[in-house]
């Protein structure tokens, strides 16, 4: 083999055979050392192509894409096949017999599935049984809550097939003799190359055919396609692999703009300068609205509100007329003369004596005391419906006894 040999013009062909002779002589090791502590063989294990994609894929298929290899998987001569078909069953297998199909070992129909294979025990029993499953098309979506979850936890879905087809021996070996790719919503999938028990030049062939096919069915080809690994059923994955970390074509970040993600972070930082310019430009609320707001309060509490303006307080008579005696007493003092002439022609009258000012406080006093005499109303109303409530029940007390 050459070292500059390439699969599919990406991938080194070099590389791929020391991981798969690395990854079998590994899984030997630990396979004899298992042998020695357990009396029964375990199941036998596979050799997978772990696919790791740049994007996820938008949906999930129920129906698998078909990848051919070049050394099957399974052996109709050593493994059991199933086929599930469509009621009646025995239609089915006349039809088989007709073409000599002689490699399919089992044909069950969909009522046999919904009565004897209901319980539990009956589908693990049914799934031990048989190494590979095939369906007729038309009854694949049926089959998820038919079979259960035990049969896509072993990787043995049923593989569709069209059994309407003039040559059906064709279509059924080809089923057989081929590998499959279920898609899923993830960036992780894994397609099963091979198994232990073959050698690792058929592991590699089958590597070397499937590889390219498996990237005929990634949305993107091989711009969407991060990495291949190869591993067993519980072994680490062994890189074969990778694309270059980069921004240029084919590299991991190339679908990346981080200019992008800048003209998006401009732009919400100018609708948040837009929204505070806004919020500036709302109008104050009015003095009217004040003056309302803090007449209301008032008038509930009784006392006046924080922050309200205060009114212009109304002058009393005796503030009036003191002031006007003041502008009497700062006047200017008549002549000696007049002031003589009117002193014989006018008796001598007493000046009034001014009242004492209200203070500002008596309002105040007179509001608490009005609050404090309507509490003590309220308090008498409660305590006399205690004593009228008392009575009735010591009353019905008496007529009981």
């Amino acid at each position: 083999m050459a070292k500059g040999q390439l699969i599919d013009e990406h991938v080194s062909a070099q590389q791929c055979k020391l991981a798969v002779d690395a990854l079998l002589d590994h899984a030997q090791k630990v396979e004899e050392k298992r042998s020695e502590n357990e009396l029964l063989p375990g199941k036998e294990q596979n050799v997978w192509l772990v696919v790791t994609t740049k994007q996820m894929h938008p949906e999930k298929k129920l129906k698998p894409a078909k990848i051919p290899i070049a050394h099957p998987l399974v052996d109709p001569r050593t493994s059991s096949v199933c086929l599930i078909t469509k009621d009646p069953q025995r239609e089915y297998k006349d039809l088989l017999e007709s073409h000599g199909i002689r490699f399919i070992n089992r044909v069950v129909g969909i009522t046999k599935l919904k009565g004897k294979f209901k319980p539990f025990e009956a589908r693990r029993m049914l799934l031990k049984e048989n190494g590979l499953f095939l369906a007729d098309e038309r009854v694949v979506p049926l089959l998820p809550k038919l079979l259960g979850k035990k049969f896509f936890e072993a990787k043995k879905q049923p593989i569709p097939v069209c059994l309407t087809r003039k040559d059906l021996k064709g279509e059924l070996e080809r089923a057989i003799s081929s590998t499959y790719f279920h898609q899923n919503q993830g960036t992780c999938t894994s397609v099963k190359v091979g198994t232990l028990s073959q050698k690792p030049s058929q592991v590699l062939d089958n590597l070397k055919t499937a590889l390219p096919a498996v990237v005929k069915h990634i949305k993107g080809g091989w711009d969407n396609v991060q990495s291949f690994h190869i591993k067993t059923n519980s072994s680490a994955s062994l890189p074969i692999w990778s694309c270059d970390l980069g921004e240029e074509d084919g590299a991991r970040w190339a679908n990346f703009n981080l200019e992008e993600g800048s003209d998006s972070e401009s732009a919400g930082s100018a609708e948040k300068k837009e929204d505070a310019s806004d919020k500036e430009d709302i109008p104050a609320p009015s003095v009217a609205k004040g003056k309302k707001k803090a007449a209301d309060s008032t008038a509930a509490t009784g006392k006046p509100a924080k922050n309200a303006p205060e009114k212009p307080k109304k002058k009393t008579k005796s503030a009036v007329e003191g002031k006007d005696h003041d502008t009497q007493a700062t006047a200017p003092a008549p002549k000696p003369a007049a002031a003589k002439k009117a002193n014989e022609s006018q008796p001598a009258a007493s000046t009034p004596k001014a009242p004492p000012a209200a203070t500002a406080e008596e309002p105040r006093k007179k509001a608490l005391s009005a609050a404090d005499k309507k509490k003590e109303k309220v308090v008498k109303s409660k305590a006399g419906e205690k004593t009228a409530k008392t009575a009735i029940v010591g009353k019905k007390k008496a007529a009981v006894l």
